[in-house]
């Protein structure tokens, strides 16, 4: 039972709106499994830039282990400067630099910072709030205008692609923020932002802190834990048994891996043992790695062995074997003798760093350990690169020994790309032969792959704008299919503006096929899934626009718009986006025109008539003995098939085909119809 509830106010916690976007509506639908399903419709506005809260643990760091000296021993003042550029240049600041060299925590501090003139001022202390940049191509108009907020917006791996004129309109939109008591601090790469001219006011360059003062300075003032202070002091020299940590630090070390290091020890600090496994986890475990590998330079078994391992957690050992030997080529009819010589199967797994029990292989007694074994493989031993891709190709076939675990083996090679910022280790969906893993690069396991690379803060704008030019528009069904894929998970989630996009140039290639389904299916989750019916329905009224074929863009830009209508109509398979839909249009009348207008360019389609026929007709059907409201779909269609009797869908409905085969339901609505356009005359007065 669809319900209207009461707007959030102003001053709702985690509510964002842009300036004068103030025309939401939360309406409450029934879904078809009978839970109840909340949607903001804001059908007529934009939706903003998703935001959340800036991790408290971020915040409590920065205000009480602060670090003031650079590598070299001077002060660094970033934060203050970038603080000082708030309240001089109108609500903007940039804070730009090198990954590593802690542009976020500068961003976090310099709006800390900002409490105490503000509190002089007698205003509220600002609610800090992260902007994910959904956004393509960016649009200051999406950001959000709230009051007495700080805001963080991250786009180090986009801005070398800005539109020049983009600077210029931040600086306009942090005056609007001033005006509300708020302010944004962009965090840009080194050369992103403009160093000459009026935008050059704003940037502030990081430069990053002392990495032992910053570990000290978190072990003892953040975690409270100065038990092991001294033994991260250069030249201090370890006790019997005693686990040296002075050398964990080193010159380099960006600041993130320094503020982990003083959270692992000080996890850890209640004995040495637990301390040497905070370490070894702190170095990728690094002395039993090397360990391994040094003692195994002529037992090739058992490093093929290792790797089978980490890339199967959780088989048994005899498939870990089996894997192990088809990397190395070995054949099966090896002697009695042989198999039962040498050390037994479960020892040599246990030597390699596993644990061995109820019959499965597992690391979880290492965290990371996995991933640190396939990078030393990967970087020390980079010759067998492509014969490690040609293993994984047989392993993960359809049917195969590793076929249920590509999702781990995606997760692996996705961390590996992101860290070395290398996309050419992602098997691409456009890769045919020469050995590329195919069960990786195609389906559900390159989708995850992918998802996962495409989220990452550096690795990611290069991997979305694949998707988007490359791999979404191919005419190659699997490759499309894949960007298909990507646009249904945890990506659509986090740039649900982003997934759209890329969903249109799958949904505006000239073929029909598979990839066309699973962008259908991401339309529907985005609104069913992860409640996005208002952009979704921006986004597919804009596609399909007035009929026009002027440009192949723009004939498959309206191609894009007419099949992502469909499949938000596709009652069949999800009912939920079109009953969220009738209710906007309950509450709306303009959204009951748009619906129509969209029927209107869709049903001359001839290669949608299939579609268009079903649908309308689950529509009838569902107004006489199913979840839609009759009256509203009885309306809405007798305007839909007005005037229209000659396309073959709407005489389908109209008139239909074959009514022995037809349901009782559809007899019954078009009974209504045509009561509806024909009412009975009036008797003729006597």
């Amino acid at each position: 039972m669809e319900q209207p509830l009461k707007e959030p106010g102003p001053g709702t916690p985690g509510v964002q709106r842009a300036d004068g976007n103030h025309r939401s509506v939360i309406v409450q639908a029934q879904a078809a499994s009978g839970a109840s399903v909340l949607a903001v419709v804001n059908i007529h506005e934009k939706e903003l830039l998703p935001v959340h809260p800036v991790d408290p643990s971020v915040i409590s760091a920065v205000r009480q282990a602060w670090v003031r000296t650079s590598r070299d021993g001077t002060e660094v003042l970033a934060a203050e400067q970038t603080r000082d550029v708030l309240l001089r240049e109108g609500g903007l600041a940039v804070v730009g630099g090198d990954g590593g060299d802690g542009r976020y925590a500068i961003a976090v501090r310099s709006l800390v910072l900002l409490e105490k003139p503000r509190r002089s001022e007698g205003r509220p202390s600002l609610r800090l709030w992260q902007i994910t940049p959904d956004w393509d191509p960016p649009d200051t108009s999406l950001l959000p205008i709230e009051e007495n907020c700080g805001y963080l917006l991250d786009v180090s791996a986009e801005i070398a692609d800005w539109p020049k004129e983009m600077p210029s309109k931040l600086g306009d939109y942090g005056r609007r923020l001033a005006q509300v008591g708020s302010c944004l601090v962009v965090i840009a790469g080194r050369d992103g932002w403009p160093t000459m001219g009026p935008e050059s006011a704003v940037l502030v360059r990081a430069r990053p802190p002392a990495p032992l003062d910053l570990v000290r300075s978190h072990l003892g003032l953040y975690h409270r834990r100065p038990e092991l202070l001294e033994r991260l002091q250069p030249g201090h020299e370890p006790q019997e048994h005693e686990q040296d940590l002075a050398h964990l630090v080193t010159k380099g070390m960006h600041p993130a891996d320094a503020a982990e290091l003083a959270r692992l020890l000080a996890d850890a600090v209640e004995s040495e043992e637990k301390i040497s496994a905070a370490v070894e986890r702190f170095t990728g475990w690094k002395d039993y790695i090397t360990g391994f590998f040094g003692r195994t330079v002529e037992r090739p078994e058992d490093r093929a062995l290792l790797l089978a391992a980490v890339l199967l957690e959780g088989a048994s050992p005899s498939q870990v074997h089996q894997a192990a030997r088809d990397l190395l080529g070995d054949s099966d009819n090896n002697s009695v003798r042989d198999a039962l010589s040498g050390l037994d199967l479960g020892s040599r797994l246990r030597e390699a760093g596993a644990n061995v029990s109820d019959n499965k292989v597992t690391f979880t007694h290492r965290p990371g350990y996995g991933y640190a074994v396939l990078k030393h493989i990967w970087t020390e031993l980079a010759n067998t690169q492509s014969h490690i891709r040609q293993w994984i190709a047989r392993i993960t076939a359809t049917g195969e020994i590793g076929a249920d675990r590509l999702g781990t083996i995606a997760d692996l090679l996705a961390k590996l790309a992101a860290e070395y910022n290398d996309s050419s280790v992602l098997p691409s969906p456009t890769t045919r032969g020469g050995g590329a893993p195919a069960a990786l690069s195609r389906g559900s396991a390159a989708a995850l792959m992918l998802s996962s690379a495409a989220r990452h803060p550096v690795l990611g704008a290069e991997v979305r704008k694949q998707l988007r030019e490359n791999w979404a528009p191919s005419r190659d069904q699997e490759v499309a299919r894949v960007a298909a894929l990507v646009c249904q998970g945890a990506f659509a989630e986090q740039f649900p503006g982003q997934a759209l996009v890329r969903l249109r140039h799958v949904l505006a290639r000239d073929v029909e096929d598979q990839a066309n389904e699973e962008a259908g299916q991401a339309i529907r989750a985005l609104v069913s899934e992860h409640g996005k019916l208002a952009v979704t329905w921006a986004a597919v009224n804009d596609w399909i626009g007035p009929p026009d074929s002027s440009s192949p863009a723009r004939a498959g830009r309206s191609r894009a718009g007419r099949r992502a209508f469909l499949a938000l109509a596709d009652l069949t398979t999800d009912p939920n986006p079109t009953e969220l839909l009738l209710a906007a249009a309950r509450h709306d009348e303009s959204v009951t025109d748009e619906i129509v207008a969209a029927w209107n360019a869709t049903l001359p389609d001839s290669s949608l008539a299939r579609t268009c026929e079903s649908s309308l007709t689950a529509w009838a059907e569902a107004s006489i003995d199913g979840p839609l409201p009759a009256d509203q779909v009885l309306e809405l269609i007798e305007r839909v098939v007005s005037g229209r009797i000659s396309l073959d869908p709407v005489a389908a409905v109209v008139i239909g085909r074959e009514v022995n085969t037809e349901s009782k339901a559809m007899r019954e609505f078009r009974r209504r119809l045509i009561s509806r356009r024909f009412p009975a005359a009036r008797p003729e007065p006597s």
